[in-house]
């Protein structure tokens, strides 16, 4: 019996946005079509080729508000995927007008998406400050052996978190960059 899903890693949206969303328009080709996102990556599910194109948003939304977010996209001709978070992948027919047809409405998506991550960034940013705070008490005040250790601990786990929030800001902060130079 043959699989009826796969995984597809991701490099990541920030990073490989446009090469993942085609990389997923020639799986529909192949009769793999994405179903949710993954650990890392997204789950593709076994169907009848077709060609789709896909394409993601990035949007902050309250309960009430996602409904008819949902309606503005399949009005387009875009028909809801998966979300996580604020990211949000449509599939649409080939020929459908694309959701981002100029630089402005472009702009405004990554800057969502900057704004989003400067946040993160600033957490992670503040917890890795207090982290070395804390570090340092251990070391210097309290001379505690456990302490030290979960300071320890504590600094790497949030340095781990602090380093990829920083590239996926700065990813974001790039692209906004570059499209306000075109509008």
């Amino acid at each position: 019996m043959a699989r009826q899903t796969r995984y597809m890693g991701s490099a990541g949206l920030a990073f490989a946005e446009y090469r993942e969303m085609n990389k997923l328009s020639k799986l529909s080709e192949q009769g793999w079509f994405l179903e949710k996102f993954a650990f890392f990556g997204y789950k593709l599910r076994k169907g009848t080729p077709r060609k789709l194109i896909y394409c993601l948003d990035i949007r902050s939304l309250e309960a009430d508000e996602r409904s008819g977010y949902m309606d503005i996209f399949e009005a387009g001709g875009w028909r809801h995927v998966c979300s996580a978070g604020d990211l949000h992948i449509f599939a649409a027919e080939p020929g459908t007008e694309s959701i981002y047809t100029d630089h402005s409405t472009t702009y405004e998506k990554y800057m969502r998406a900057l704004r989003s991550f400067k946040a993160l960034m600033l957490v992670m940013l503040a917890v890795t400050a207090a982290g070395l705070g804390i570090s340092y008490m251990a070391e210097e005040v309290w001379s505690h052996d456990t302490a030290r250790l979960i300071s320890i601990v504590a600094l790497s786990v949030s340095s781990a978190l602090l380093v990829p929030s920083v590239m996926v800001y700065t990813a974001y902060w790039l692209r906004v960059r570059k499209l306000r130079s075109r509008i």
